[in-house]
């Protein structure tokens, strides 16, 4: 019962979506890349990581969240930087479609 009292306390929900939207983009970026890959394309950044990439999401994340006040239009920000993560996703869906040309090896 204390353990229910306390997270709504917390307000988990308001914060952590920015972070889920980020993770999801990176991950759906990672699956594309991967299939992308097994086709015979190949990654036009070769130091590119997963983890790298949801560090630096993550990273402005927390900055902005912290940073900005905790309004509307300023959630909206954070929340679209987060959404920004699925750009990588849709780049290689439409390679993988054939609508972008991609480059083969």
């Amino acid at each position: 019962m204390n353990w229910i009292k306390i997270t709504k306390k917390l307000s988990i929900g308001p914060w952590i979506l920015p972070f889920l939207l980020a993770l999801g983009g990176v991950v759906s970026d990672y699956i594309t890349t991967t299939i992308g890959l097994g086709m015979g394309f190949y990654e036009t950044h070769p130091q590119y990581h997963p983890f790298w990439a949801i560090l630096c999401f993550w990273g402005a994340i927390a900055i902005l969240t912290l940073a900005l006040p905790k309004k509307k239009p300023w959630t909206l920000c954070v929340n679209g930087l987060a959404s920004a993560s699925y750009l990588g996703f849709v780049n290689n869906a439409l390679v993988i479609f054939g609508i972008f040309p991609g480059i083969h090896i």
